[in-house]
């Protein structure tokens, strides 16, 4: 398991976070039945019947407090790219799931199956539009057959959709990670770091979890060409960002209107005509200001979209070099 994986792993291992997920963002009736002081997690390396072994995500048991369990199925997607088939993928692990309980007799013979709740937890910048439900990705079938469906519902946390809310819990572990992961740019970074740093002043475990995280996941992929020095500490990452913003920033524009030149360079030159090399350039310009807008505002309004759809290449230039100082899109487009 690389680095990547494993500092999200590490996060969701560990209790407050997962408490902070219930008892801020993720709301039900059915949680004041739960002893949330005995958290357990458990293996998921799980051995199918054909012995083929998979790995799971994360998986914690939650005792409930008329004496039986509520089992979590943590399925963390951090790819850039939306699982289609991720409703088929919740069905295996839970089957495999039952089979791991079974089999280390967590299930006594001729007990009913413990309830397990299936969570996606999706840190993408595009929207999640895959289905939810098993059943919606089989086809049109028969009216005699409807009743032989799979049925299978996944519950869906949008990280980017929540932090776009603007209605997440200020003090809580798991909301500052989704506001970390859909940052405003360095500055919000600094901020909501010094916010984690201060909020784990009792949890030295999970504060080096964020450390790590931060330092593997987050910078490295806001930063990609930077050499990140060997710093575990966050309040140390907080410094080095306000010592260098300025120039990481910097840097990290003008790699992006790099690429958006090349990008623009080889759609011209696909279209083999002057006219179209300089709409090809002007089109990578724009969608390489609409990422970086993204990244450090979150999903721009359809007036802005539009803007930039209809811009001159000097619209471009201007507004991508007010990116560089800019706290806010009006800033950066002289609406202020």
């Amino acid at each position: 398991m690389n680095k990547h994986d494993a500092s999200y792993r590490q996060l969701f291992s560990n209790p407050a976070i997962v408490r902070g997920l219930f008892q801020g963002i993720v709301r039900a009736s059915w949680q004041n039945l739960v002893d949330w002081d005995r958290l357990e997690p458990l293996p998921t390396d799980y051995i199918s019947d054909k012995l083929r072994q998979r790995q799971g995500d994360i998986v914690w048991r939650l005792p409930r407090l008329d004496g039986r369990d509520v089992f979590l199925l943590l399925m963390i997607e951090h790819q850039s790219t939306i699982d289609f088939y991720m409703a088929l993928r919740i069905l295996t692990y839970l089957g495999l799931l039952y089979e791991a309980l079974l089999a280390r007799k967590l299930i006594k013979p001729g007990e009913p199956l413990p309830m397990v709740l299936p969570i996606v937890i999706y840190s993408g910048v595009p929207r999640w539009n895959a289905v939810l439900n098993i059943s919606d990705l089989i086809g049109a079938i028969p009216q005699g057959l409807r009743r032989f469906l799979p049925q299978l519902q996944y519950l869906l946390v949008d990280e980017g959709a929540l932090v776009a809310s603007g209605k997440l819990p200020q003090n809580n572990l798991a909301a500052l990670l989704f506001r970390l992961e859909h940052n405003r740019g360095l500055h919000d970074v600094e901020d909501l770091i010094q916010k984690v740093y201060n909020y784990t002043k009792a949890d030295p475990i999970v504060r080096r979890a964020f450390a790590s995280w931060t330092r593997y996941v987050l910078l490295p992929r806001s930063l990609p060409d930077i050499d990140m020095p060997q710093i575990d500490n966050l309040l140390e990452i907080k410094n080095m960002l306000a010592e260098h913003s300025r120039s990481w920033t910097h840097q990290w524009k003008m790699e992006g209107l790099a690429e958006g030149r090349k990008e623009g360079r080889e759609l011209g030159l696909h279209e083999g005509r002057k006219e179209g090399r300089k709409e090809g350039r002007k089109e990578g310009q724009a969608e390489m200001l609409h990422s970086l807008l993204t990244r450090k505002f979150g999903p721009l309004p359809e007036s802005v979209q539009q803007r930039l759809k209809n811009a001159t290449p000097e619209n471009l230039q201007t507004w991508s070099l007010a990116l560089l100082e800019a706290n806010s899109l009006d800033e950066v487009f002289g609406d202020h």
